[in-house]
C-alpha cells in the first residue's frame, strides 16, 4: 500500500512543469503548494469569481494557476516588481503595489505577505460576504479595523493553520491536470544566508529552496 502510495505521489509530481530539477521542484508544491491551495479553499472562492492575492513569492504562484484554471479573475497585490511580472506571465488579470485597490470589488482574497498592515486594504477591497484568508503562520500585528469599511456587510477574515493528506491529494491532481508551471530558485544547503536575504529583498522568482549535494 505504501509503495503504491508513493508512486502515485511521484507521478503527479513528474507530470508538473519547472525550470529547475525534480530534486528541487518538489519542494514548493509539497509545503508551500498544498498550503495555498488550503488557502483557497478558505477564501470560499465562488466559482468564476474574483480573487486577490496579496504576496506573490512560492506559495502564491502556485495557487494563483489553479484559481486561474478554475476560471476565476486574480488580481495581484504584491510590492515586488518581478513578482508582478511573474503574475502576469502566469495569467493573473491585473497586478498592483502590495496596498493598492485591485480594479473590481473581490469576492476573496487571500493575504500570503506576513504584514499585517495589508489586513485593512484587503478587508476594505472585498465585495459585500467576501472573505479574506490569511495564509500564513506568522503575520505582524494588525492595525485597528473600521467595523464599517472592514467588516461590515457580512466579510470574514480567516486564518488557515495546517492541511491535510485529503488537500494534499487535491493539490497534486489539480496541478498535474493544469500542467502547473513552477518557479523555482534553488540555493545550496550552504549558502542559505544568501537565500534568507534574497527573501527579504524580492530577489526571488517563485520559491527559494535548499539543495543538499
Amino acid at each position: 500500500m505504501e509503495a503504491t502510495h508513493n508512486t502515485w505521489w511521484w507521478m503527479k509530481l513528474s507530470c508538473i512543469r519547472s525550470q529547475a530539477s525534480m530534486t528541487s521542484m518538489p519542494a514548493p508544491l509539497l509545503c508551500a503548494g498544498i498550503i495555498g491551495y488550503r488557502a483557497l479553499l478558505r477564501a470560499q472562492l465562488p466559482a468564476k469569481g474574483r480573487l486577490g492575492i496579496y504576496g506573490f513569492a512560492g506559495s502564491a504562484h502556485l495557487t494563483a494557476q489553479i484559481a486561474i484554471a478554475q476560471g476565476a479573475r486574480v488580481h495581484v497585490m504584491t510590492r515586488s516588481p518581478a513578482a508582478r511580472e511573474l503574475a502576469l506571465a502566469l495569467g493573473a488579470s491585473s497586478v498592483g503595489d502590495a496596498a493598492d485597490e485591485p480594479p473590481e470589488p473581490l469576492d476573496s482574497a487571500i493575504l500570503f505577505a506576513p504584514v499585517g498592515d495589508l489586513v485593512p486594504p484587503a478587508l476594505a477591497a472585498l465585495e459585500r460576504g467576501g472573505t479574506l484568508a490569511i495564509a500564513g503562520i506568522h503575520l505582524s500585528n494588525i492595525p485597528s479595523l473600521e467595523y464599517q469599511r472592514h467588516l461590515f456587510q457580512e466579510r470574514t477574515l480567516s486564518s488557515v493553520t495546517a492541511n491535510t493528506r485529503k488537500d494534499g491529494h487535491a493539490f497534486l491532481a489539480l496541478a498535474s491536470d493544469i500542467n502547473m508551471s513552477v518557479a523555482v530558485d534553488p540555493y545550496p544547503w550552504d549558502r542559505a544566508d544568501e537565500a534568507l536575504l534574497a527573501l527579504s529583498e524580492d530577489r526571488v522568482h517563485g520559491a527559494a529552496v535548499l539543495v543538499f549535494d
